[in-house]
């Protein structure tokens, strides 16, 4: 073999390894940036307010907190009401349940670290717990979700973003450590 064709052979392999080294390093720059990307949109709702503490999923505390579909269920079944009566509350309490999630999730995303709850007409004679001018942060939310509506079948409070900003605001506080939050166990 003459060295032209012995230096045409190596230069050749060198080229090749270039290639092969240079594909690996764009695959990791792309699945590094994928990673960031998918970092960032989880931090983006994992995180909230100014010192970025970690928030668990509302759904998820929601699930602990709030009795399921079946234990409703259940506890309708026990009841002298209707057929359709008892699909209605079922659906109405799974709506409130939906509206809540929404509002906080959508709050997550906006960095919003405290919620007011409209008190409904309703639950203006039963929820004695929550002061006209209440807020609650985002952090109750995340360790005490029974504070969200809905309270119990007919409960007509709806969650709202809102900043406590100003005089008259009062937060929601526990009693003797917990919420007197009212028995979801009871139609109104």
């Amino acid at each position: 073999m003459s060295s032209g064709v012995l230096v045409i052979i190596i230069i050749a392999v060198i080229l090749l390894l270039v290639m092969i080294l240079a594909g690996i390093g764009f695959y990791i720059i792309v699945r590094k940036s994928d990673k960031e990307r998918e970092t960032e949109e989880v931090s983006k709702i994992a995180l909230s307010g100014k010192y970025s503490v970690a928030l668990r999923p509302v759904a998820e505390s929601l699930a602990e907190k709030k009795p399921g579909m079946a234990k409703l269920e259940e506890w309708l079944n026990t009841q002298s009401i209707s057929e359709e009566q008892k699909k209605k509350y079922l659906k109405d309490w799974q709506t409130s349940i939906e509206k809540t999630i929404k509002t906080i999730n959508e709050g997550d995303m906006n960095g919003v670290t405290a919620y007011r709850i409209e008190i409904g007409k309703k639950d203006s004679e039963i929820c004695k717990f929550l002061h006209p001018d209440n807020f609650v942060t985002r952090n109750q939310i995340n360790s005490n979700a029974e504070i969200l509506p809905p309270y119990y079948f007919g409960s007509d409070s709806v969650i709202m973003p809102k900043q406590p900003d100003g005089t008259g605001w009062k937060s929601v506080t526990p009693k003797d450590g917990s919420y007197e939050v009212p028995s979801w166990q009871q139609i109104v």
